[in-house]
């Protein structure tokens, strides 16, 4: 599910680069973009992301800044997450009906992004101490050094391949780290029927060592376990333009994060 969540992310975000999202889901992201009770997501990070990059430059520092400020904030709490979903599943159901997302039972998607959310945020918040790094960024530039820039355009390819099934030329070596298997582990801990789903091809792709449920000891989980509380952070001045841009990159990042799952 998490794989497969992920590609369709890679999926909006191939939509919104080629097409752009529509004048009411545009509407709606603006405004939990410039909700107080959004702060838990960091959406100041991932404007920065968008004013930051280009087409063609690497995605990978505004991922970074995104990360380590989202990392910060308490988690978002049952109630927060709650609304956003809802929010966009409202303002956004004709463009995600379009990209076969089925919105029809809303609650069913709150409670399984309420469930998977604990687990997604632990996975980005992973962090090597021995390169003082997190761990999303870090695998993003061994991809990139193990291929091309990774840019919002190459990854809409990269996506491209995934959805595909055709291979994305990305070597082991870039793939099996102390991260990935960090990731593993998290997966196995907090979702278990994912990682059992993607075990096979992580022991066939990086050995069985990779899944035997150790995290590394160079890594560790520096997501923190409170709640958010509402609390003010400042208006945020969103372009449309930047928006799409912004929903793109995003998709970006979880594409290029589903390789791992």
């Amino acid at each position: 599910m998490f794989f497969h969540f992920a590609i369709l992310l890679a999926g909006a975000g191939f939509a919104v680069a080629t097409s752009g999202l529509s004048s009411q889901c545009q509407s709606a992201l603006l405004n939990i973009s410039t909700s107080s009770s959004a702060a838990c997501l960091n959406p100041s990070g991932l404007i920065s992301l968008v004013i930051t990059n280009s087409n063609s430059s690497s995605i990978i520092p505004g991922v970074n800044t995104w990360i380590s400020g989202f990392c910060t904030q308490a988690a978002c709490s049952n109630s927060t997450l709650q609304t956003v979903v809802t929010d966009v599943i409202s303002g956004c159901s004709t463009d995600l009906s379009s990209l076969g997302v089925n919105t029809t039972d809303p609650t069913a998607i709150v409670t399984s992004i309420q469930a998977s959310y604990p687990t997604v945020r632990q996975l980005l918040c992973l962090t090597d101490i021995l390169l003082t790094t997190h761990c999303v960024p870090e695998m993003l530039t061994g991809i990139q050094s193990a291929t091309t820039t990774l840019s919002l355009n190459s990854i809409i390819t990269l996506v491209t391949k995934l959805m595909s099934g055709r291979s994305t030329g990305i070597p082991s070596s870039a793939v099996c780290t102390n991260c990935t298997k960090a990731a593993y582990t998290v997966l196995s801990q907090g979702l278990p029927g994912i990682a059992t789903a993607v075990q096979s091809s992580f022991s066939s792709e990086c050995g069985a060592n990779y899944t035997n449920g150790q995290m590394p000891s160079s890594i560790q989980a520096t997501a923190g376990n409170s709640s958010s509380t509402t609390s003010s952070s400042g208006a945020i001045a969103l372009s449309v333009g930047s928006l799409n841009m912004g929903a793109a990159a995003v998709a970006a990042v979880a594409a290029a994060f589903a390789i791992f799952a």
